[in-house]
């Protein structure tokens, strides 16, 4: 069985019977020594439009470990805030005073939703001041030994990405507040009857907000380009189908959607513009393009895979005496049995069937027409078959009473090529292909919704059959283990 190398995949659309099974898996694997498409096109009679690239949207969830970041933050954010020599005004008065010193603890990050919360405990000592209106000024401490009072901070910080790659965040102050409502976590003066746990609180959340922009200056200095081009880089490998198959996703172009994520991961959803093909022979050698910048959102997902290939005219042959081979037609009281047909090309794209008899009449008889493909059968048609009259034909000049209705409406009925085994073969081909993990990192899942069959075209190795594979996929990049 001949092959054809083209730009899609190859599919083959056989006969009915017993041949069809070993037949069917010959033309998913074949990969025989073709000749050159260019000798092949020089000869072909009626011009066929190559396929024009469909898009296809993937849903491209990259995941990132955003570890990275909370140490960046704990670069960031000094772990001691405030000064026992610091002496602030507790109130409004001028008689009482404060001097706090606060040691942060290390950062907690978790993800949840849209946002990565980044959480720590502050603990603190606290001297306060007394200036009665006569006598020495009076002092006093809280937290000056352990169990020292606490205040956890609550930072939360929106990430996203910008076109060139870079993390960009919007840090704020979520929450700031004592440990608990215990005595133990409150900063209470008795003896001067005064709580300076608010001042505390205060002077925290300044000391931590003037450190937020300098939070969202490290992070978005973060570069993902690197990353993100190891991604790119095996978005566009070929990913093998079969033994000579091959499933190129030739991505365009990444999008962005949006940031989710839990514990210590953010999936950043993104969508990816592709225009994916199916070829056949050798591995394939690919060119990388350079990483896009980021684009906006993209839209819906949905891939679009076109498929082509080629049913040989010997195969056709065979297949057709294989389903027809000893039929009966009976025209008035006139009977012929079909021996063999012979499928070739004809002139103009169009296909003619060479049928030899015996029976009431001995010889062959030519029919020409156009092969069409009815989806209501899945099947290869040629409705319009009639008698080559261009043939000189000895059958028809010895038998006139073969040139009837009768005869043209049984080969217009029955002369046809079903394509649904190939059809279910070619969708099962590309779902198996897309649905695999590769190199541990990229994750494809997808189902295949359907495959249509846009057209036939007779060329010169036989009938060539165009269709496109629709569904859902996504691509899953996830980082590695460290």
């Amino acid at each position: 069985m001949a092959c054809r190398s083209t730009p899609h995949a190859t599919m083959r659309h056989l006969s009915r019977g017993v041949a069809l099974a070993p037949l069917l898996l010959v033309a998913l694997a074949c990969r025989e020594e073709r000749e050159p498409v260019a000798r092949a096109r020089s000869t072909a009679v009626a011009a066929r439009a190559p396929a024009a690239p469909t898009l296809s949207r993937f849903d491209v969830p990259l995941a990132y470990d955003f570890t990275d970041v909370l140490r960046t933050v704990e670069r960031v954010v000094p772990s001691t805030f405030g000064s026992l020599s610091d002496v602030k005004r507790a109130g409004d008065g001028d008689r009482t005073h404060y001097a706090y010193v606060a040691t942060r603890g290390p950062f907690t990050a978790f993800a949840h939703g849209t946002e990565v919360h980044l959480r720590t405990t502050l603990s603190y000592t606290v001297r306060a001041y007394y200036k009665p209106p006569i006598g020495p000024t009076l002092g006093a401490s809280c937290g000056t030994h352990d169990p020292r009072p606490r205040i956890v901070a609550e930072l939360v910080a929106p990430l996203t990405l910008t076109p060139d790659w870079h993390l960009r965040s919007a840090a704020r102050i979520a929450s700031l507040a004592p440990a608990s409502a215990s005595d133990r976590d409150k900063c209470r003066i008795s003896f001067l009857s005064i709580d300076v746990t608010a001042q505390v609180l205060d002077a925290a959340r300044k000391g931590i907000g003037k450190h937020l922009r300098d939070i969202d200056d490290k992070v978005g200095a973060v570069n993902l380009t690197n990353r993100a081009t190891d991604w790119w880089a095996r978005l566009n490998a070929p990913i093998r189908l079969a033994e000579g198959t091959w499933l190129l996703l030739q991505p365009r172009q990444l999008r962005f959607k949006g940031v989710t994520g839990e514990r210590h991961v953010l999936d950043v959803a993104a969508g990816l513009d592709a225009v994916p093909v199916i070829v056949t022979g050798p591995r394939p050698n690919h060119r990388v393009l350079p990483l896009p910048p980021l684009g906006n959102d993209s839209g819906a997902a949905g891939f679009h895979v076109s498929l082509e290939g080629t049913v040989d005219y010997a195969t056709a042959s065979r297949a057709l005496t294989t389903e027809l081979g000893g039929r009966t037609v009976t025209i008035g009281r006139r009977t012929v049995r079909v021996r063999s047909l012979s499928a070739t090309r004809s002139t103009g794209g169009r296909l003619a069937l060479s049928v030899s008899f015996t029976g009431d009449a001995i010889g062959t008889v030519q029919f020409i027409g156009t092969p069409r493909f009815n989806r209501a059968t899945d099947q290869i048609v040629v409705s319009d078959l009639d008698f080559d009259l261009t043939t000189d034909s000895q059958l028809i000049n010895a038998y006139a009473w073969l040139r009837s209705d009768v005869l043209l409406g049984f080969f217009r009925e029955k002369a046809r090529l079903p394509s649904a085994p190939v059809v279910a073969q070619g969708a099962r081909l590309i779902e198996r292909g897309i649905n695999r993990t590769i190199g541990g990192v990229l994750t494809l899942a997808g189902r295949v919704d359907s495959l249509v069959v846009l057209g036939v075209w007779v060329e010169p190795r036989g009938l060539t059959v165009r269709a496109l594979v629709v569904g859902d996929a996504s691509v899953a990049v996830r980082p590695k283990r460290r």
